[in-house]
């Protein structure tokens, strides 16, 4: 599925024939042949003109408008899917107390095991008690999480395997530019979490694009229930994923992909200052500030966070922000470092692992896919268990 991602702020996107023109200021600065493109991500402030719409919706091409974090904001959409019936199914399945828990702790068991490997990948090296330690409670954790009776029990393995990885996971960091004592979001606070919050963001899209090219509903979950405005069945399908994103990140820093300079830094004041200047239609002004100002644990705006903490960020690592954090201020990707990420996670979807229930190598957007069309699958009896994704 070729996916296309325009991140120049004030471009817009325009139709010429078979062929979309990225122009800024007047002048083209991409041109994309229609029948190479299967979706579009749009990334800020970036305008679709009518005949690109047109044309997009024509072709069904799937278009998403994200903000600058990475975060869904909206996606132009054709009819919905007809499959009527395993929507049904899923309300129906969701609402059993057995099958939500037997779904749920494959979830979390895959989750587990898969932060997991990443500790013990890294451990070859590190040789640290301390993540030796990480890795036998994560076992354990795991192996109760399979045999649990309760979903908010399992909830709760979940959360402490979390926070048992991310206390490990700056131990796993060897740029000297980069530093991570904890998870924290909305907003992050360093560049490392930045990154994350970023990828699982994106991740998040392409779940929800396969999600509904499946049929089934989104926002009705098994491990993360209905809440309002929750993508619930999204949060659900990238648990089992989110560590390939950890792992994305890590490569980035650590091969130096990314710098300090791919990074930058919001006070309060500066970010009132985007937020102006974005709202009028003009270029954002997002150089980093001389002296960062304290910054209140505040969405950046309401549209953005909303979106990135009631759905993105939730459950993924068990932690609350630090209580004296707020003094910090946000940091965010620059436009280079979007760019140099956008890329990298594009590649990454394209890599390919073996796929055990297939028993074959597979790209990594495949498995999700494959992944999403096994739990509806389950939900409709034709597999007996969901089976998590979990590397060899």
């Amino acid at each position: 599925m070729p996916q296309v991602a325009i991140n120049e702020q004030g471009a817009s996107v325009h139709a010429e024939g078979d062929m979309l023109h990225v122009k800024r200021e007047g002048r083209i600065i991409k041109r994309l042949r229609l029948a190479d493109v299967d979706q579009l991500l749009l990334f800020g402030r970036v305008e679709l003109s009518s005949g690109a719409v047109a044309l997009l919706a024509r072709r069904n091409v799937d278009v998403v408008f994200c903000t600058l974090k990475g975060a869904f904001r909206a996606r132009l959409a054709t009819r919905a899917s007809k499959n009527v019936v395993l929507r049904l199914a899923q309300m129906r399945r969701a609402a059993e107390p057995e099958t939500a828990l037997r779904i749920a702790r494959a979830i979390v068991v895959g989750k587990i095991l898969h932060q997991r490997q990443i500790l013990l990948r890294a451990q070859r090296k590190l040789q640290s008690d301390d993540v030796a330690e990480a890795v036998g409670q994560m076992r354990r954790l795991a192996e109760r999480a399979r045999r649990e009776t309760s979903i908010d029990t399992v909830r709760g393995f979940e959360g402490q395997a979390a926070a048992l990885y991310f206390r490990n996971f700056g131990r796993l960091i060897r740029s000297e530019h980069f530093t991570f004592t904890c998870r924290t979001r909305r907003p992050p606070r360093d560049p490392v979490n930045a990154a994350l919050s970023f990828g699982y963001a994106l991740l998040t899209t392409q779940a929800e694009t396969t999600v509904l090219q499946c049929g089934l509903e989104p926002m009705v979950g098994f491990f993360h229930q209905p809440a309002y405005g929750r993508p619930s069945l999204v949060l659900d399908l990238i648990e089992e994923f989110r560590p390939l994103i950890d792992g994305l990140v890590l490569r980035m820093v650590n091969r130096r992909q990314l710098g300090p300079s791919d990074f930058q830094q919001h006070s309060a004041a500066s970010l009132a200052a985007v937020l102006a200047d974005s709202a009028k239609g003009g270029t954002p002004s997002l150089a980093a500030p001389a002296e960062a100002a304290a910054v209140p644990d505040l969405p950046i705006d309401l549209n953005e966070d909303e979106e990135d903490g009631a759905s993105l960020d939730e459950a993924d690592d068990g932690q609350p922000p630090s209580l004296d954090d707020s003094h910090r201020p946000a940091v965010y990707l620059a436009d280079s470092g979007r760019r140099v990420f956008l890329g990298a996670f594009f590649q990454r979807m394209r890599e390919t692992m073996f796929y055990p229930a297939r028993e074959q190598t597979l790209e990594l957007r495949q498995i999700l896919q494959e992944q999403v069309y096994h739990l509806a699958r389950v939900i409709e009896n034709k597999n007996s268990e969901y089976i998590p994704f979990v590397p060899r």
